[in-house]
């Protein structure tokens, strides 16, 4: 399966730029996708390319059809955590 994430760089110097917010892919279906899979790698909603591209309920995809995929989230890192101390005893 394809992954915008994933680039083979051919130059040292060539600059990686993942989607936006707000931006839409058009993806070639391999065999094996679904649209949750779909959904979940190019952090979109399943709701969000039902619409997009006129889907059934039943939500079959086909091997080379051409999707419409928003991008409705951001990848962000968890920031992390301070070390929280459960008590402040004093031991001698």
């Amino acid at each position: 399966m394809y992954n915008p994430y994933m680039y083979d760089n051919m130059y040292e110097n060539e600059r990686i730029t993942y989607p936006k917010v707000g931006e839409i892919i058009l993806y070639s279906v391999n065999k094996g996708d679904n649209v949750y899979r779909l959904a979940k790698t190019f952090n979109s909603e399943v709701a969000w390319i039902q619409a997009m591209n006129n889907l059934k309920d039943d939500m079959m995809i086909h091997p080379d059809q051409q999707l419409l995929i928003p991008i409705v989230y951001q990848k962000v890192k968890p920031l992390p955590q301070p070390y929280q101390r459960q008590s402040y005893d004093l031991y001698f």
